[in-house]
């Protein structure tokens, strides 16, 4: 081969390094400045490009598409306004500490120093300034020869294990299209390992079992990790909670589960924790007020045992007597095997766990035959749940619909339920059920979302149409604002009204060639309607007209806002 037929542009052979580093899947919009790279992605063998309607919801598809196959995607971006329309979804995942790779296009600002449209370097919107304090690493590509070794390179600062999250590449057009040599550079992924002493482990479990009512909070990061979490919850005969975001990571039908706690709280969770937990053990949570809520996870002198990779997360909302910087697999595994090795299971937790699992878990304990003629938002997510079967993926929206799906769904696996709680985003949950199905075409995703959600990032559903995706968008219609309505009465004690016009949401997805079908009543949410969707791989849109003045009670957002507006300026 001689050196004429080597050359190639810097855009392609960066694609083809990301695709052999496992980077196959990229999602975004195209536009001028970031041409050659999509034109890479097209003419790249194993590269697969979803074509989003939106930036930031390309950013929130690709991070579920993560959650979903481990696999690290990437959105490309054009300059100027692709490159402010992701901020959203990139500081997502940035809170969620999810891996990314953000390729921004870029006019070529620095050619003759003239003012280009859409410059986005430091002479234009400073696209790095922008996005430098939510993203791992911002690199510019200065030469185009060193393209693939600059992206590989923000790759491996997105996949860093000790603190995963999104990377930005900024590739100006020239660059891009520049004829450039063929480079090998060999990676190699990072290892991490951050093992606690051997003590500290055991000063845990002796914790543990000699608390009066102890108490494990299982957090978001122990997705990854939810087999071995699987075993320490069995070995330990101890009560556990997760908070929303780890809702499902193991099952809420085990035994040992309070549910959830924190935003929208089971009842279990919120009786448990009310009568005082002397020692908790929280993984894998920064222990937000979402996450905390009406369940305080350990009493006032109580002992929190606080693991995470992050030191910043402990003592800043309830108080951490030992805060431990680890690994959180390492950390579970070397606790199980203590237990196993010193024989330590909890000697009351399971007469607890029996007497208070006499009562209902949910604030409506016959919520599932609940026959009112408008069909309540509890009852709603009983038939979805019935009708899409035990290997369905659900993904909440954010918005009042989602106490009710918090509160409601049963979760009993670690991919059986989604929500972005890391920024809460209207329109997350609509993108991320493309990036579900995208992840696991085989299985049925059901996305719960609001009517204010469905008009904010609605056309996302016409990506599921293009690449024939098996959603179903259960659209909770209540013509409102309705957490926005709750909670103004709620805080300042009056209504508004915060009103929308009725949207018709089966016949607008009709229009659009999705199939649409309109809910009015109990039950006629069914099997055969969701296998339809399965069969013909044809996203559905479900306009449910949902009670809106059914809503979950107390342990929501408004109460945690309340209480922060009362205090004083010094934060006390």
């Amino acid at each position: 081969m001689d050196a004429t037929e080597a050359l190639l542009p810097a855009a392609h052979l960066l694609v083809r390094a990301l695709v052999q580093s496992g980077v196959d899947t990229f999602f975004g919009i195209p536009g001028g400045p970031v041409s050659p790279v999509f034109d890479a992605i097209l003419n790249t063998p194993g590269a697969r490009l979803i074509e989003s309607r939106h930036e930031t919801g390309a950013a929130f598809a690709a991070a579920d598409y993560q959650r979903a196959s481990g696999r690290t995607p990437a959105v490309v971006v054009t300059a100027g306004p692709g490159a402010t329309n992701v901020v959203t979804g990139v500081v997502s995942a940035h809170l969620e500490r999810v891996p990314m790779l953000v390729i921004c296009g870029d006019v070529a600002w620095a050619a003759d120093g003239g003012r280009l449209l859409q410059d986005s370097g430091p002479e234009g919107i400073a696209v790095e300034s922008m996005l430098g304090n939510v993203t791992r690493a911002t690199v510019r590509v200065s030469r185009a020869r060193t393209a693939t070794a600059q992206g590989l390179a923000a790759l491996d600062a997105a996949q860093n294990p000790a603190n995963p999250g999104p990377a930005l590449l900024v590739l100006p057009i020239q660059l891009g299209r520049a004829a450039t040599p063929t480079t090998t550079v060999a990676t190699s992924r990072t290892e991490f390992l951050s093992r606690a002493p051997r003590h500290v482990v055991e000063a845990a479990a002796e914790a543990l079992l000699n608390a009066r009512r102890p108490l494990l909070v299982l957090g978001a990061a122990c997705r990854p990790h939810a087999a071995v979490i699987r075993k320490l919850v069995d070995a330990l005969n101890i009560p556990f909670v997760t908070t929303p975001q780890a809702k499902g990571i193991v099952s809420e039908l085990h035994p040992r589960s309070l549910r959830h706690g924190g935003l929208a709280a089971s009842m279990w969770a919120r009786a448990y924790t009310a009568r005082g937990v002397d020692v908790a053990l929280a993984l894998g949570t920064d222990l937000d007020d979402c996450s905390v809520g009406p369940t305080r996870y350990v009493e006032e002198g109580g002992k929190l045992i606080h693991v995470d990779l992050n030191a910043a997360v402990f003592g800043r909302n309830l108080p951490t007597e030992l805060g431990v910087v680890a690994d959180l697999a390492t950390f579970a595994e070397d606790l199980y095997e203590t237990a196993l090795r010193e024989g330590l299971r909890h000697p009351t937790s399971s007469q607890v766990l029996r007497e208070l699992r006499q009562s209902p878990a949910y604030e409506q304990p016959d919520f599932e035959s609940d026959a009112s003629p408008l069909i309540t938002p509890q009852r709603a997510i009983a038939d979805l749940q019935a009708a899409a079967g035990p290997e369905a993926a659900f993904v909440t929206d954010i918005g009042e619909h989602m106490l009710s799906a918090l509160h409601y769904f049963t979760a009993t696996g670690p991919e059986s339920f989604t929500i972005h709680l890391g920024l809460g985003s209207m329109g997350s949950g609509i993108s991320g059920a493309i990036g579900l199905a995208l992840a696991r075409p085989e299985r049925p995703v059901v996305c719960v979302c609001g009517d204010g959600g469905m008009q904010m990032a609605g056309m996302e559903a016409l990506v599921a149409l293009k690449y024939r995706l098996p959603i179903v968008y259960a659209v909770f219609n209540d013509a409102r604002y309705n957490m926005v309505y709750h909670g103004y009465r709620q805080v300042f004690g009056r209504e508004a009204q915060w009103d929308t016009p009725w949207t018709d949401f089966a016949r607008w997805a009709r229009s659009m060639g999705l199939a649409g079908l309109r809910i009015n009543h109990p039950g006629e949410i069914d099997e055969a309607m969701l296998r339809r969707v399965r069969e013909t791989s044809l996203p559905l849109v479900l306009d449910i007209r949902i009670d809106r003045e059914v809503r979950v009670a107390g342990g929501g957002r408004n109460e945690a806002l309340q209480h922060m507006s009362m205090r004083d300026g010094a934060g006390r």
